[in-house]
């Protein structure tokens, strides 16, 4: 039977995020996110800035069990700094299942307790931390990376306890898998890119300027994971991977956009970008400059339909009278959850990282610039102006 668990926004998470419901809608939730099946895979959250080397010189080893008094020196820097902590809060969060805490003293006797919950690796809260150990806990905290320190909902797959295989429909995109050791000296940590590393982009997260990643990708900047890593056994082939580059435990992440970012929606052929009007319902092309009426929130609706919200308006893209028409105007209006409001996005094949967006009502055709940039709906023919990218807004 399916169970269900909570996450809490831990050290660097920053304020509440959103969780699929069972038909891929989205619920704001207040300060945690309900997680995905046990059973199958896990739904979690990010957010934590860097990894640190998590080798015997910070004070943590891996011979003895977490709770043992020789398992985390309290005069480790993952103790007495709050970033050490935040780290810690990662490690422990990724290897002890919910319900087991650990509580650790630093050097001046000041308590702190960190709290487990996805539970890659149980036998080390008394135990040692082998290998097979070291591994899922390194590729479990790589995929909680996020360098912007923002707090995005992910779906985990591994073939590791807590996490397993399975899909969600309010996590769509396949965003890149994780693997290494960072226990090893120096650390090893690494990244390959997902089929959809550049769909549905959230800050601090692959298909992104990452400043700062503590992480690389060992065959290239682009390598796919396809091309190198091993599938799951079947049924699971296209959950994830079970092994990349010498390592055999390995998470795959899947994502959405951010409910709570902002996206910059531009033409391939021009550059120039969706743009409301505040003074009419007409949707225009113009220069990227910032303004609100050129930022748009992309929210699920149902699986593979979104609504497009222009953040200055609150209004929804929509195909003007839902008409499948070529050269019908692309407007924005109150939304009322039609067809002519609902689109889906599909990413070349190419992986340019352009799009063509989808009336669902007519999938036929797309939202594309005509004679003088006009936004309209056309038949689509793989034209750059009907190609988009869809890039957090600055």
């Amino acid at each position: 039977m399916a169970k269900k668990f909570a996450v809490l926004a831990f050290g660097l998470l920053v304020g509440a995020c959103a969780a699929p419901d069972d038909d891929g809608s989205f619920e704001e939730l207040d300060g945690d996110v309900e997680l995905g099946r046990a059973d199958e895979s896990l739904a979690s959250t990010n957010g934590l800035r860097t990894t640190n080397g998590l080798r015997t010189t910070n004070g943590l080893r891996t011979t003895n069990g977490l709770r043992t008094t020789n398992g985390l020196d309290p005069t480790s820097t993952l103790l007495t700094s709050a970033e050490g902590r935040a780290t810690l809060t990662y490690l422990v969060r990724c290897a002890l299942p919910a319900g087991q805490t650990l509580v650790k003293k630093d050097a001046k006797g000041v308590s702190y307790t960190f709290a487990g919950q996805i539970g890659v690796a149980p036998e080390w809260a008394d135990g040692t931390c082998y290998t097979a150990c070291q591994e899922s806990v390194s590729a479990c905290m790589l995929a909680h990376v996020n360098t912007s320190g923002q707090n995005v909902s992910l779906w985990l797959d591994g073939n590791m306890p807590g996490i397993g295989w399975g899909q969600s429909t309010g996590h769509p995109y396949e965003e890149g898998s994780f693997f290494g050791n960072l226990f090893s000296d120096p650390p090893k940590a690494y990244f390959c890119n997902g089929k959809d590393f550049d769909q549905g982009v959230v800050p601090g997260r692959l298909g992104v300027t990452q400043s700062n990643a503590p992480y690389s990708n060992p065959w290239g900047l682009s390598a796919a994971c396809k091309d190198s890593c091993t599938p799951q056994d079947i049924p699971n082939q296209a959950d994830g991977y079970k092994a990349c580059f010498g390592y055999n435990h390995v998470v795959t992440v899947w994502r959405n956009f951010d409910a709570n970012s902002n996206y910059k929606i531009c033409n391939r052929s021009t550059g120039t970008c969706l743009d409301a009007s505040t003074s009419a319902s007409g949707v225009s092309a113009k220069s990227y400059t910032g303004a609100a009426t050129q930022k748009w929130k992309i929210l699920q609706v149902n699986p593979k339909q979104y609504k497009v919200i222009n953040v200055s308006t609150g209004t929804a893209l929509t195909v003007s009278g839902k008409s499948p028409a070529d050269k019908t105007a692309i407007v924005h209006g109150k939304f009322t959850g039609g067809g002519e409001q609902l689109f889906g996005f599909t990413s070349m094949a190419n992986s340019t990282g352009f799009h063509a967006i989808s009336p669902v009502f007519n999938p036929k055709s797309v939202v594309a610039l005509g004679a003088s940039n006009a936004v309209q709906e056309l038949t689509w023919t793989l034209a750059n102006t009907q190609q988009w990218s869809l890039q957090l807004a600055n």
